[in-house]
């Protein structure tokens, strides 16, 4: 082989190599999306949860009335 053919098979490796890395790093990606999405979705349940507390401890110490009452701003 000449050299010009060696250099040739060398930078067909390393493509295939550097496409192979592409295609886990897509799917490490993709993997990623999905864990951050159930992430999102967790702590906008622990939001709702501490909302819904906070207003049940308003409520209990100021009385449901007035409670209400500053929360509707009546």
């Amino acid at each position: 082989m000449s050299e010009l053919e060696t250099r040739i098979v060398k930078l067909e490796l390393i493509s295939d190599n550097h496409e192979q890395d592409i295609k886990e790093l897509k799917e490490t990606s993709s993997t990623l999306k999905s864990m951050l999405h159930s992430i999102e979705k967790n702590l906008n349940q622990i939001k709702y949860i501490a909302v819904g507390a906070l207003s049940m401890v308003i409520a209990q110490s100021m009385g449901i009335d007035k409670a209400l009452k500053l929360i509707i701003g009546g």
